[in-house]
């Protein structure tokens, strides 16, 4: 869970950018063999969706509903960074 939290806490904090943080976040959730399911795996499958509902070109945005950007990235990614630091401290 820790590189989750890692890459979290750069997007939130503004270290890399959406883009970036898109690319690696993907990279990471996909090749990740570990990850079983279970709570961890709902929050970060939420998150995933959000990932591939960004667009980076809001000019391309057709539907609020189904895609977002780069500002709305970031909450989910909070969110998310917040559930799983709870999670870890129970």
């Amino acid at each position: 869970m820790d590189k989750y939290i890692k890459l979290l806490e750069e997007f939130v904090g503004n270290k890399i950018t959406a883009d970036e943080f898109e690319r690696r976040f993907i990279q990471l959730f996909k090749g990740d063999n570990n990850l079983q399911p279970g709570t961890e795996f709902k929050i970060l499958d939420k998150l995933f969706a959000d990932v591939d509902a960004y667009c980076s070109d809001s000019d391309l945005i057709e539907d609020p509903r189904f895609d977002i950007d780069g500002v709305q990235l970031q909450v989910s990614a909070k969110e998310t960074l917040n559930k799983l630091v709870k999670l870890i401290a129970v």
